[in-house]
């Protein structure tokens, strides 16, 4: 009986410390943004009418909301803006998509950002050209100015 008892305790505290080792490591790291673009049309890219942006990540499984899109730079004031909208994760191809109406003709960043909550881990950018203005149709924009 008396040797059962430290092995309860040694086992006890092996657990104990699993335990706090695994809650301080905590889950694997997020996927990192590789790339960005956005699909253009013929007319290049136009305000008022819309875009796909896409972000290409390296892990098909991402927390929600953790990859996101901002514009900067150019005639983006300040520090830039978000993308509104919803973003839509595509685990078959690991990309994250949404959909952009640009505001501003000129040149801007369209930026691809992976974020753990209280820091960004990874981005990437490129940058775009708005180059006049569209009326969006629905299925196609037609360029006014």
């Amino acid at each position: 009986m008396s040797r059962s008892f430290p092995r309860t305790i040694v086992s006890a505290a092996v657990f104990a410390a699993l335990t706090v080792t695994a809650a301080t490591v905590g889950p694997p790291a997020n996927a990192d943004v590789v790339s960005v673009s956005a699909a253009v049309g013929a007319e290049g890219l136009l305000t008022g009418c819309r875009y796909t942006v896409t972000a290409a990540v390296t892990d098909a499984v991402i927390p929600p909301g953790s990859v996101f899109f901002m514009l900067a730079g150019g005639v983006i004031p300040g520090n830039g803006e978000p993308i509104p909208g919803e973003v839509v994760h595509h685990p078959e191809n690991n990309t994250v998509t949404a959909t952009w109406t640009p505001t501003r003709v000129g040149s801007q960043n369209l930026i691809g950002i992976q974020s753990e909550p209280g820091k960004y881990t990874s981005t990437k950018f490129i940058t775009v050209e708005v180059v006049g203005s569209g009326l969006d149709t629905g299925s196609s924009c037609v360029r006014i100015g």
